[in-house]
């Protein structure tokens, strides 16, 4: 979940509440004679958002006369009075957000915009996300990477929301022009004039060619007509409207992002708010919010009895939950399972499942089939308690994942609800969200968990009807059995050397002071080196270095392709990347892998098989297979990763180039083809083809860019894109393309079909039928359009090359189970698998699994596969 801050424009909410209502002249009263339309608007545009969000800020007008009223007398001077009947209502709004513990803020010099503007660049560094709520367009202007601003369209109920994908679409202008566009056409609700003349289309038209009203202004000679009349007699209004327009993005705001966090609320004492001011349908929304049951009563009963024998009670067919607290499932509480048939619905405590024979016994009888909603937690977690699960056969998120990868996404409740309606409430109503997470009542969770019951037996012939239409049941199979060797993979864990840990921890913590000296010698000064502000500062102000351009937020971009760029020529930003990349491994890997090893020195990243778009795995805690391995910094990480075994080896087996042979098989490219079975480099094959030379004259760097444009191809980049990867000109990139495509015509043709395909059925497929759906190949937007194009041409070949290696490691796990070795999988990087070895078992191992690997589909052309061995994971590569 991303970390985000939501920030609330109070004023401009509560005006719209209140007038959502009063133009009809219908102004809600409690019986004491209270107005409270604009408090009952509030709440219906807030509740959802500070029910659920972590970091929250709500700013407020002072009422005040500020800076911008003392530059302009005129400004808002049409504005109506503030109405008595919306006046009484605002001690009462700002009291709700008390009691919910909501910081709020007002300042007698500023607007709310500015202290939101203030506050979304201050903590820009401190989220993912920043989220803006208000009826304001003025707002707009702070749009950006992180910040998104959501408008309200119709009455209290829906937003709009504007980003840094869908701006220009809906304006025509960037959202830094906002300004620029207001001090030309003015803006009404402010009483800002503008350039007189000057009208929304041409203002549009002239910000396109010249950008600001700056350089329109400054190159004001080369238009013509009363264009030109009006802002050179008027270009000074046009300045002052901007100006005004422009919020302040830098009060300086005494909050911390402790501040801004939401601190646990009364609930009576909201009970007796909302009683109060007679709000009968938002109390009972907030009973049943927070009595963490379903509306519809059913009968069930809570086992605790470990001696009680229920041989007779779990049959056959019945559908099973899992309750863990906890988002991770291998350190979480094991709370119970529940058990819902046509007869019976009961929870079983931990203490009855791992202590109870006839449930052990069911649990573990392949012959009595079993349903559940995720397979591999059910898996993982009994295995701990030396239970192992048999007969299950369905899973409601695998299932979900296959008909469609976005409706695996969140709980048993967002997952079921792509197919059915149903009453269920969020886990988060149950076990609270973040911070505020409790195990509540074992007659609320069980309940819970046995209302999920109902619904996966309610939703699981759905799903297998829809599996089949689509024709991914072989494929749901062998996602089912991945699950059993994930739960493995996840149980076994990875054996940490902590000694080499702390070592590796020591010597980057020392380099990392050695570049911050380097860097601050050369900057001529010290400053904060993870701030982009201050770093900015010191590179194109102090320095002058190129490629200066502010951001959007005001400040100096010094991302990634900035930095890279000067870095060829600019020794302190080669040292920034570095300092970067190596205090990245300290805080991710070194500090994090310390903080995740058990007391027996092992690691267990948990495996995400239903949240990528492709079919690829992910994992987390920690994120096992984005270590880096392109620096010698990155690939030092896998040296802490020994054998568990007495003399024991790491053993890695890497698919080669499995995606571009991906490719010639799918478009049957027969040079392709050729090129793969006859065992030829190819990427040196590719350089000869592309420069007209003979193999043998190929160089290493002619090698080096055929690689580039090999797997550039296959991820539908661009001659822009290539010439920034392989450092040539945008021409010479289209020239290598066409060569390309040229000699491999098949491919093109294939690639080709593949976006036509999608732009007709709005899906890819893989090899398996799994499917992505890709609507942004139909959108208007012409970046997105081209995203959409590009994942077209790449999301059946990566998909494939997941379907495979699944493949593979459920016929490794099988064959290590068969042949009782005692060497175990304990990693899946994409096209990699790592084992841990007992030394005698070496050799057979990496026969059988380089067996399984190059044999797991029959392609039309070889699977070869790479082979690493050593005594650290490192070594094996």
């Amino acid at each position: 979940m991303k970390k985000r801050l939501v920030l609330i424009d109070g004023n401009s909410l509560m005006f719209r509440a209140y007038y959502a209502t009063s133009y009809k002249g219908n102004l809600m009263q409690t019986s004491t004679g209270l107005f409270t339309n604009a408090i009952y608007g509030f709440y219906a545009m807030t509740n959802n958002i500070l029910r659920n969000e972590e970091y929250t800020f709500v700013a407020f007008d002072a009422g005040s006369q500020t800076f911008r009223h003392q530059e302009y007398l005129e400004y808002k001077a049409k504005r109506r009075p503030l109405p008595d009947e919306l006046r009484v209502q605002i001690p009462y709004i700002k009291r709700y957000l008390d009691i919910l513990k909501v910081p709020r803020f007002e300042n007698l010099e500023y607007e709310a915009d500015d202290i939101l503007a203030s506050l979304a660049t201050k903590f820009y560094n401190d989220f993912q996300e920043i989220v803006i709520i208000s009826g304001d367009r003025d707002l707009l202007q702070l749009v950006n990477d992180k910040v998104k601003v959501l408008l309200p369209t119709k009455g209290t109920s829906e937003f709009d929301e504007y980003n840094n994908e869908n701006f220009y679409e809906k304006f025509n202008i960037y959202p830094w022009q906002i300004t620029d566009y207001k001090g030309l056409v003015g803006d009404t609700s402010d009483n800002l004039p503008g350039i007189k003349g000057i009208g929304e289309k041409t203002a549009k038209k002239l910000l396109s060619e010249y950008q600001t009203l700056e350089n329109i202004i400054e190159n004001v000679e080369k238009l013509d007509g009363k264009v030109k009349q009006n802002i050179k007699e008027n270009y000074q209004e046009g300045l002052r409207c901007k100006h005004l327009a422009t919020l302040k993005k830098d009060i300086n705001l005494p909050f911390t992002i402790t501040d801004l966090k939401i601190s646990n609320y009364d609930f009576n004492e909201l009970v007796n708010f909302l009683k109060e001011l007679e709000f009968n349908s938002f109390l009972k929304e907030l009973y049943k919010r927070n009595s963490n049951i379903i509306d519809s009563e059913v009968n069930y009963e809570i086992i605790t009895d470990v001696n009680i024998d229920l041989t007779n009670t779990l049959k056959t067919n019945g559908y099973l939950n899992i309750e863990v607290f906890g988002e991770n499932y291998y350190l979480g509480e094991f709370l119970g399972i529940s058990y819902v048939d046509d007869e019976s619905k009961i929870f079983l405590t931990k203490d009855v499942i791992i202590n109870n024979k006839s449930v052990i016994a069911y649990l573990e009888d392949e012959n009595r089939i079993k349903k559940v909603a995720d397979y591999k937690v059910f898996l993982l977690v009994l295995k701990r308690y030396g239970i192992d699960l048999a007969g299950v056969i369905f899973d409601l998120m695998i299932g979900a994942y296959l008909i469609n990868p976005n409706y695996a996404n969140g709980c048993v409740k967002q997952v079921v609800s792509n197919f059915i309606e149903n009453n269920l409430p969020f886990y988060e109503n149950i076990y609270g969200a973040n911070t505020k997470m409790q195990i509540p009542s074992i007659e609320v969770y069980a309940k819970y968990s046995i209302q999920k019951g109902l619904v996966l037996k309610e939703v699981e012939e759905i799903i297998f009807a829809e599996l089949k239409k689509i024709e991914v049941l072989n494929l749901f199979k062998i996602e089912m059995q991945l699950a059993k060797v994930l739960a493995k993979m996840e149980y076994n864990g990875l054996k940490v050397d902590l000694a080499r840990l702390e070592e590796i921890g020591f010597e980057l913590n020392e380099r990392l002071k050695n570049l911050e000296k380097e860097i601050f010698a050369i900057a001529g000064e010290e400053f904060n080196l993870n701030s982009p502000k201050q770093l900015g500062e010191i590179l194109f102000e102090k320095l002058h270095l190129p490629h200066g351009k502010k951001t959007k937020t005001g400040s100096y971009s010094t991302n990634v392709d900035v930095l890279e760029k000067l870095a060829l020529d600019f020794p302190i930003c080669k040292k920034v990347l570095e300092y970067r990349a190596v205090n990245k491994l300290i805080t991710t890997y070194v500090n994090g892998i310390k903080e995740l090893v058990d007391q027996d020195g092992f690691i267990h990243p948990l495996y995400k098989q239903t949240e990528t778009q492709t079919g690829r795995l992910s994992s987390i805690e920690p994120n096992i297979q984005n270590i880096p391995i392109r620096t010698e910094d990155g690939q030092v990480i896998r040296d802490i990763f020994i054998s568990r075994f007495k003399e024991g080896k790491i053993v890695s087996l890497d698919y080669s180039q499995i995606e571009l042979r991906i490719l010639a098989h799918l478009a049957n490219d027969e040079e392709m083809i050729k090129l793969f079975n006859n065992s030829y480099d190819f990427h040196a094959q590719t350089a000869s083809k592309l420069y007209d030379v003979d193999i043998s004259n190929v160089t290493s760097e002619m090698r080096r860019m055929a690689k580039a444009i090999n797997f550039g191809i296959i991820y539908g980049m661009s001659a822009w894109g290539l010439s920034e990867t392989i450092n040539v000109t945008p021409l010479e990139a289209s020239i290598f393309i066409n060569k390309y495509f040229e000699t491999f015509k098949s491919a093109k043709n294939y690639l080709d079909f593949l976006i036509d395909f999608v732009k007709k059925n709005g899906y890819t497929k893989t090899i398996l039928n799994r499917r992505r759906y890709i609507p942004e190949i139909t959108s208007s937007n012409a970046n997105l359009r081209q995203f959409g194009e590009r994942t077209a041409m790449n999301a059946p070949i990566q998909g494939s090359a997941a379907d495979i290696i699944k493949i593979a490691m459920v016929n490794i796990d099988k064959r290590l189970s068969e042949e009782k070795l005692k060497s175990v999988m304990i990693a899946q990087v994409h096209d990699e698998l790592v084992f841990d070895c007992e030394k005698s078992e070496v050799d057979r191992l990496v026969e059988l699994a380089k067996e399984e690997m190059e044999k797991a589909y029959n392609l039309k052309v070889k699977l070869e596969v790479g082979i690493g061995i050593g005594s650290t994971w490192l070594e094996a590569k």
